[in-house]
């Protein structure tokens, strides 16, 4: 992650003009701009929170409660991922819960806002419309859930509302309308209803079901579920997003903190900020939108494989989270949001046993059909998922079932990437050489039995580092150890070696090219440094490596070139994803 600056001091003169500079941008529905400014001048956010103020005033006789204005941060939760053109429907906050959204997007950008954007807050106890406003329940990026009472029926509901004044867009209206159209056609057991939609005082709104309970992912926190007690409760949300399905809507971001767990333990799916209609021919759909949440986005969505984008997507995040239901964690939850995404993209979840010895066979197997790579390959409906867990509760046969040698083949080298290409390596090698001690006898290969043993300590310590590498405690130890252990038996090979190596030294350029595949500046540097030390200490072992000597300091030189650029490249993602990361 990028470090920070000291923001600048900046004089009043500048202030008003980065204030006019960013409503300006509001009225452009810039929102690559809008975060820039929040990101580089922090000091803006103090004006704003007054121009919320004064909003407030002017809408209401009632002084706002000032001392809630600063931005909300909730530093539990990864972020919800915006990749458009276009702009997004905007889930908020939810509906039932104390939790404030963890999805705050915003237009034109590939963004995740790093703080929620301010919202007045309303005293308790003010009438709001036909509306007693009771207790606020969470905030997100755009708006406020309060839990309030329906006057006129007696009756209690979660009331969300979309502020109104001049920081509001025309973009921001249209997104809190369409998650509006989406709950509105909605009604289903397990889903929270919409009541009323409408506008009092210039500020939008709409009423749901106030859910008395907490978010499952406020559940999970506490750890794992008992397994029986995950299918049955999953199965019913899988009911539910069926029935999304059968109407021509697409989630798109379903996750524990979405899911509403009343105080019987039934879940009510929430949050259509980011729904899709099949039928919704828009610019913005045309435009490709892609939303989600990291650890429960499929992978067709991370990589912006817009036609495969369909309802299995929505039933990888129900496998997604059943894993978490399980094991007490996403299948896929790295540093950083980028790091997440690429797992999410390249590689295959730990087996939910090896996390959690009590899980059943036949329902990891059903969790792990749902988070098949391969859309085809995972269940055809929500409905084909909810039926398996089903059978699994009444302790019938299942469907899923572990597939050919082929396909675990392929889902290995995916989960463990770095083992598979070591061990393939050393194994080449291993034949290469054995093969050439034997068409040339033993005089051609004096150190054979070194060079085996060399092959040996490779196998065992990349086993060794590909265990701890699982291990969240020492995943960041694991690769540093891993390059460093590289290092040294790729020398210690070359040492062996009774041949010339200029051939061999690409192993070098190699090994800082693969450090740079984790993301990690820090890491290629390291390895960089390494190799250096290590070809040094070949020249030391072996003079002639260095005759004549400028073409090692030529080679030096080179492997110096390419950690920079292979560093440099790094540098350059891990700024791009700054949009993507939540700052302290």
């Amino acid at each position: 992650m990028l470090g920070h600056e000291s923001p600048p001091n900046l004089s009043d003169e500048q202030l008003c003009s980065l204030l006019e500079e960013y409503l300006a941008a509001v009225g452009q529905s810039d929102g690559a701009r809008r975060i820039e400014l929040l990101d580089q001048y922090p000091q803006l956010l103090p004006l704003l929170n007054c121009l919320d103020a004064l909003q407030q005033v002017a809408d209401s006789s009632i002084p706002p409660d000032l001392t809630r204005f600063p931005a909300v941060i909730d530093p539990h939760h990864q972020p919800t991922l915006l990749q458009s053109s276009q702009g997004n429907p905007d889930p908020g906050a939810h509906p039932g819960t104390g939790r404030p959204d963890d999805t705050p997007t915003d237009e034109q950008s590939t963004v995740v806002l790093h703080r929620s954007r301010s919202v007045p807050a309303m005293p308790p106890g003010r009438q709001f419309g036909k509306y007693e406003l009771l207790n606020e329940m969470g905030r997100g990026g755009m708006g406020v859930v309060y839990r309030a009472r329906q006057i006129d029926l007696n009756r209690i509901v979660a009331l969300k509302m979309i502020r109104s004044h001049q920081l509001a867009s025309d973009e921001e209206v249209r997104r809190f309308h369409a998650e509006a159209r989406a709950a509105a056609s909605l009604r289903h057991p397990h889903i929270v209803a919409l009541y009323d939609v409408g506008e009092v005082e210039g500020q939008q709104y709409f009423t749901m079901d106030c859910i008395t309970g907490s978010s499952l992912a406020a559940i999970l926190a506490d750890g794992p579920l008992e397994p029986e007690t995950a299918a049955v409760r999953l199965a019913e949300v899988a009911r539910a997003v069926h029935f999304l399905h059968e109407r021509g809507i697409l989630h798109r971001d379903l996750k524990p903190a979405n899911i509403l767990m009343d105080e019987s333990g039934h879940p009510f799916v929430t949050d259509f900020g980011l729904a899709k209609f099949f039928d919704d021919d828009s610019t913005q759909t045309q435009s490709g939108a892609i939303l989600g949440t990291p650890s429960y986005m499929s992978p067709e969505q991370a990589a912006g494989r817009l036609a495969l984008i369909t309802s299995r997507s929505d039933i990888y995040s129900l496998g997604a989270i059943l894993y978490e239901m399980l094991t007490g964690r996403p299948p896929f939850r790295e540093a950083s949001p980028l790091d997440t995404l690429v797992q999410v993209i390249e590689s295959e979840p730990t087996q939910p046993s090896r996390l959690n010895r009590a899980i059943p066979l036949e329902l990891e197997w059903i969790c792990l059909k749902a988070l098949e790579k391969d859309p085809a390959a995972r269940y055809g409906s929500a409905a084909e998922f909810a039926e398996d867990l089903e059978r699994f509760c009444r302790q019938e046969p299942t469907t899923a079932r572990p597939s050919g040698w082929y396909p675990a083949l392929r889902r290995l080298t995916r989960r463990m990437p770095n083992l598979v290409a070591h061990l393939g390596v050393v194994a080449a090698a291993t034949v290469i050489v054995n093969l050439r001690w034997w068409l040339g006898g033993s005089t051609d290969l004096p150190n054979l039995p070194a060079q085996m043993s060399v092959f040996a300590i490779w196998t065992v310590l990349c086993l060794v580092w590909q265990r701890l590498l699982d291990d969240e405690r020492w995943t960041e130890k694991a690769r540093y150890g891993w390059v460093l252990t590289d290092v040294v038996l790729v020398t210690a090979t070359l040492w062996l070696a009774h041949a010339p190596r200029g051939l061999l030294m690409v192993t070098y350029p190699m090994l800082i090219t693969g450090a740079g595949l984790f993301f990690r500046v820090s890491l290629v540097a390291f390895t960089t440094f390494a190799t250096l030390i290590a070809f040094s200490l070949l020249v030391v072992l072996h003079p002639e490596e260095a005759r004549p000597l400028h073409f090692a300091c030529i080679y030096c030189v080179e492997v110096i070139g390419i950690g920079f650029m292979v560093g440099y490249q790094v540098q350059r993602v891990r700024a791009l994803s700054r949009f993507y990361e939540r700052r302290d």
